[in-house]
């Protein structure tokens, strides 16, 4: 029998019971003596966004949402100039307006918004709607928990900045094999070196240097910058500064890279000249399609650790997250779901290019029919967790390492000079009193 079904006598007791409620409701209320309905406000909520491409494509669910709830529930975007959105996030909270979801990144404040009571736990929120989160990643889901509880949906995820994006026709011309997954750092190192040519102004390749280019490499040598709770920075250990000093030789030992601020032109533009031979970069390095033919140029994955076996890579996902300050979370979070499903992921790649969070999206024909996709989908099957400083200071970390390292890339001090400098400010950093506000 259907668990859901009543029987004959139950009906009956039931309807007795709601025609008495309504006969005391209606000597209660004068409108019901009138006739009239009682007047029910329509709920209305904010959600912040930068503005750009993601705004773009929420904005057409936000939409999709609004229609299905309408009357009853609407939800109003609001999007800030990317270079201002965290500024005016932080404005908002600490003024008491801030609206009732809004999106962050992980490398960027989720953390910290969490503990400091921005954002609110949705795991009731999961469990009273039975929404699915096993058609996320599973490292997706892990990575947007604090303390054990769910602060936020992921809506968008990538490996990091894992692609080695090559010209096709510089291979092809020196008639050498491209880029392939079996490729080690020794192999980068050699077709970086043969195509190198100074004298035509043609270089072999570019790294990335900021902090998690740079993790990319930590982690296929071993190391990273930060043990795996992030309490202590490693950037001292053995196999960080090995995988440091690969970076810094390619600028100055083998001279197959260009040093930082000495090209003429931006990367895509370069590589366009036919000046470039490879760069690493995140998924947006496929944007190089608006200098190019669409043939002249291709991706692999950046090389593994010939020692470790470890294609140095990092969880990064952006979470859509519900305000602690919202009157109205479940209303909220209902809307937040049409962005992580299946046609909003499909919608999300085909306007940014981006990985999804969702394994049957990644696997789908639509993204299985992009090379960069499937670069970049074997990546994220394997990919290793994001790990960030545990006191919250991870913009101050960031920046740190980044701006004591540049001397290195330039020439003007040997990484052996610095990095013990380097080490010493980053454990200074980690020292520091929890930042949770």
């Amino acid at each position: 029998m259907n668990g859901n079904a009543i029987g004959r006598r139950e009906f009956l007791r039931s309807s007795a019971i709601l025609l008495g409620g309504l006969t005391v409701a209606a000597c209660a209320d004068p409108a019901a003596m009138t006739g009239a309905e009682p007047s029910m406000e329509p709920i209305e909520l904010r959600y912040h966004h930068r503005l750009g491409l993601e705004c773009d494509n929420h904005g057409q669910w936000v939409e999709k949402f609004n229609e299905d709830r309408a009357p009853d529930v609407s939800v109003t975007m609001e999007c800030f100039p990317g270079a201002d959105y965290f500024k005016k996030l932080n404005t908002l909270i600490a003024g008491g307006t801030i609206g009732d979801a809004f999106w962050i990144s992980s490398i960027e404040g989720y953390y910290r918004l969490a503990a400091a009571g921005a954002s609110r736990a949705i795991d009731d929120l999961v469990e009273s709607s039975g929404f699915d989160l096993s058609d996320f990643y599973a490292l997706n889901i892990e990575a947007a928990r604090l303390n054990g509880e769910l602060y936020g949906l992921p809506q968008l995820a990538h490996p990091g900045r894992v692609g080695l994006f090559y010209n096709v026709g510089l291979f092809e011309d020196a008639g050498m094999d491209p880029p392939n997954d079996t490729w080690t750092y020794d192999d980068l190192l050699a077709a970086a070196a043969a195509l190198t040519d100074p004298d035509e102004g043609v270089y072999g390749f570019l790294p990335c240097l900021g902090y998690f280019c740079l993790l990319v490499y930590q982690r296929s040598w071993g190391g990273d910058m930060l043990n795996g709770d992030g309490t202590v920075a490693t950037l001292d250990s053995d196999e960080s500064i090995a995988a440091l000093r690969f970076v810094s030789d390619m600028f100055h030992e083998h001279g197959v890279a260009p040093l930082p601020g000495t090209m003429e032109q931006g990367t895509y533009q370069t590589f366009a000249a036919n000046k470039l031979a490879m760069y690493q970069s995140g998924f947006w390095g496929e944007y190089v399609k608006n200098f190019v033919e669409e043939d002249a140029w291709a991706v692999a994955p950046m090389p593994i650790g010939a020692d470790t076996g470890v294609r140095g890579n990092m969880f990064e996902s952006d979470p859509v997250c519900v305000s602690r300050a919202s009157e109205h979370p479940a209303e909220m979070f209902d809307c937040l779901t049409y962005f992580t499903t299946f046609d909003a992921q499909i919608g999300n790649y085909n306007a940014m290019g981006a990985p999804s969070v969702r394994p049957d999206v990644m696997a789908s024909e639509t993204l299985q029919a992009s090379a960069l996709m499937r670069v970049f989908g074997g990546i994220m099957a394997e990919a290793l967790p994001l790990v960030l400083p545990a006191n919250f200071r991870e913009t101050e970390y960031f920046k740190t390492i980044n701006e004591m390292l540049q001397v290195v890339w330039l020439g003007e001090s040997d990484l052996d000079e610095v990095i013990g400098n380097v080490q010493e400010a980053a454990a200074e950093i980690l020292a520091k009193p929890s930042l949770e506000a």
